[in-house]
């Protein structure tokens, strides 16, 4: 009987010697597991063909060849000119848009993060909205709708933009305005900060995950932009409920305490700059408001839950303000047809202090600057969000209550 045949291929034979070697360097040989010298990766298991001639290459030194012809890169060189994180370890940076529509943020500002791992490397972020020139082709414009203008510059503070324009124009033409007057505009101008303030709030429920205080501000938000005084009195309860929720919700604390911290700046303005412990408030050199017994709210941590507090403290005080001044009413523009000089006014919108300077010739603005808060806050970006982490980067952006539409560039 013949004998019984093997059918086992020679190299699969249990007896072939195997070497072990980099995947990423092939001229690194050992014949026992380890980890390449050159790269550190673990060495693979390679079985030695029949033909092969190890012995040729036995105790040869490779580290001289040159390479350099090879189709192989270390991971050395292939991450070489990557940045470094923090920790040391090179990743690739990539640049993440949110907005134009990103919840919590406000709608048509396009903020750009330049993202490592989940760890903000740099930012920039920029107005989508359209910049619309104070005068039309730099062509002189009657003074009425000169105020009609600039009140549509910005649609989330359209009253106080109207007011502004009015206080440059009087001032230009000399006009004095009676004290009913001023405390009317108070009353106006208040009622539209505390429902500024209200919005920022839903924004910043929404980016925290408080559903009850987004559901809770935005109601409180719709039902105070068009009241009355008496109606506005009326929400003092709800908004004292809100404030007393707030106070015992202590998850809400630590999540904005320490978070986006700014050092005292000259370009800080508004809640943002009182949260800093700058006592900069226009409304703190106005007659008006000290007659009315107006008094500064202010912190000294600047972080975002100090401007939570100047944000809260500033709505409470608004309602006084608004009791004391009797009434809300804007009233129109005095008669200034055949006036002309130069007038300069500043008005402490709900983001900061926006001062407007312009010329008036026989009742025609012929030309004006603007200053706005949100186009200082614009360039905090970066320092803000630098080496933070994602989530804590974007809330500390919407903590500083940008407008798109008051951005000029």
């Amino acid at each position: 009987m013949p004998a019984e045949t093997s059918h086992t291929p020679h190299h699969m034979s249990h007896t072939a010697p195997v070497e072990y070697t980099c995947p990423m360097h092939p001229e690194v040989v050992q014949h026992k597991p380890g980890s390449c010298p050159k790269c550190g990766m673990f060495l693979e298991p390679r079985e030695v063909s029949a033909d092969s001639r190890p012995d040729e290459h036995a105790g040869m030194d490779h580290s001289a060849m040159n390479h350099d012809d090879m189709a192989f890169m270390s991971m050395i060189d292939v991450t070489k000119d990557l940045p470094r994180s923090n920790d040391g370890l090179p990743m690739d940076w990539i640049d993440v848009p949110f907005g134009p529509f990103f919840p919590g943020l406000p709608s048509a500002l396009l903020l750009i993060l330049t993202l490592d791992g989940d760890t903000v490397a740099g930012a920039r972020a920029q107005t989508l909205a359209e910049n619309t020139a104070l005068l039309p082709d730099s062509a002189a414009m009657d003074a009425e709708h000169f105020v009609e203008r600039l009140a549509k510059l910005d649609p989330l503070a359209p009253l106080a933009y109207r007011l502004l324009a009015r206080r440059a124009i009087e001032n230009a033409a000399g006009v004095e305005i009676a004290p009913t007057t001023a405390r009317g505009r108070i009353g106006a101008l208040e009622r539209e900060r505390i429902a500024s303030h209200l919005g920022w709030l839903a924004l910043f429920a929404q980016q925290t995950g408080f559903d009850w205080l987004l559901q809770r501000a935005t109601a409180l938000q719709l039902h105070s932009q068009q009241a009355n005084r008496q109606q506005m009195l009326a929400l003092k309860p709800e908004i004292d409920r809100l404030k007393k929720r707030l106070q015992r919700t202590p998850l809400l604390k630590s999540r904005s305490v320490g978070l986006g911290q700014l050092l005292p700046d000259d370009k800080l303005r508004g809640p943002v700059a009182r949260a800093a412990g700058i006592t900069d408030d226009a409304r703190s050199t106005d007659p008006a408001y000290i007659a009315l017994g107006f008094k500064t709210s202010q912190r000294n941590t600047s972080d975002i839950l100090a401007r939570l507090q100047v944000h809260l403290d500033e709505i409470s005080h608004s309602l006084v303000l608004i009791e004391a001044a009797g009434s809300i009413d804007t009233l129109p523009l005095p008669v200034v047809a055949d006036a002309s000089g130069d007038g300069e006014a500043v008005v402490e919108t709900p983001r900061g202090s926006a001062r407007l300077q312009l010329r008036l010739d026989q009742g025609r603005v012929i030309s004006a600057q603007l200053d706005t808060p949100s186009t200082q806050h614009l360039s905090l970006i970066n320092a803000l969000t630098e080496q933070q982490a994602l989530g804590d980067a974007l809330l500390a952006v919407g903590s500083l209550d940008l407008s798109p539409w008051e951005i000029r560039q």
